[in-house]
């Protein structure tokens, strides 16, 4: 199986707001940020906190056995 990879889905001009994971395409990830206004910057560490996330708890690595998948 293809490593899972992190897909912007929605964009604001040059700044990512959404994304999902190209295993599960029906997971979203929604940039967060602390600011007022969108920053490009801080979207793009939030979407890839989350991503990160959600790989370690659902596509764990294969070399590492301590990190289980979940059962389904």
């Amino acid at each position: 199986m293809k490593k899972p990879t992190i897909r912007v889905t929605k964009w604001l001009a040059d700044i990512p707001v959404e994304a999902t994971c190209t295993a599960c395409p029906s997971v979203a990830f929604r940039a967060q940020g602390s600011t007022h206004g969108p920053n490009r910057e801080e979207y793009t560490r939030s979407l890839q906190s989350q991503f990160d996330a959600h790989c370690r708890s659902v596509h764990p690595a294969p070399d590492n056995p301590s990190v289980t998948a979940p059962s389904s």
